[in-house]
């Protein structure tokens, strides 16, 4: 019988029986630095300084180690620069090919980035926030999971909250942090983490967990 660590550590569907395992070459769970992965902000908190010429600085960092930073000026002329980085536990170099690399000393949670003691704060796309309530659940291993009822909370802290429940009426709740980057929707939660492959259109989100043992179509309530 195959593997089913993902079903009972993620959700915890409260079923028995055969699983499956996986093994993707594009597992997002697979990068070392996942806090690093995303859309970071930092918004001058004083603009009339004249010592500081910036009014925003967005900094995109992927888990292909590759970043970019647009800096919009007083003036509202815009700075740009992408390149390579390189990360250990405590510093993030950025520009790690160019002529003047960066090295920054950093700490992160899962929603704030301090680099050099200067807090970025993750952002968003507001179409995924939501509570989500399923519509459809299909899949090529829903009869082995069982679940046939599924809510679903992400909030723009990202932290998530999830409910499931099986076809006797059981129930089984999880909370944690996610992260995201293009389609993949990453739940990390005491027992581990977890890919999925996500897409939103207008107030339905679609959800595909190991690669369509189970996709689940849920709508916005709110």
């Amino acid at each position: 019988m195959r593997n089913v660590k993902w079903y009972v550590a993620i959700l915890s569907f409260v079923c028995s029986g055969s699983g499956f395992t996986t093994s993707h070459k594009n597992d997002l769970t697979q990068f070392d630095f996942p806090f690093l992965v995303g859309e970071w902000y930092l918004v001058n908190p004083d603009p009339d300084d004249p010592h500081q010429d910036f009014m925003s600085i967005h900094l995109t960092l992927s888990s292909s180690y590759t970043f970019a930073v647009q800096v919009k000026k007083r003036d509202s002329s815009v700075e740009y620069w992408e390149g390579g980085y390189a990360v250990s536990q405590n510093t993030l170099m950025l520009g790690t090919h160019s002529m003047e690399p960066q090295t920054y000393v950093y700490q992160t949670t899962h929603n704030r980035l301090m680099l050099n003691g200067v807090t970025f704060f993750k952002a968003l796309s507001r179409s995924l926030v939501g509570y989500w309530q399923s519509d459809h659940l299909s899949g090529t291993e829903l009869d082995v999971i069982g679940v046939t009822q599924m809510q679903l909370i992400l909030q723009p802290d990202f932290l998530f909250f999830i409910r499931s429940v099986d076809g006797q009426g059981n129930e089984a709740v999880h909370r944690g942090v996610y992260y995201t980057e293009n389609d993949h929707l990453v739940l990390l939660y005491e027992q581990g983490e977890h890919d999925t492959r996500f897409q939103v259109n207008a107030d339905q989100l679609t959800v595909n967990f190991e690669n369509g043992a189970m996709v689940a179509v849920l709508n916005r309530v709110q």
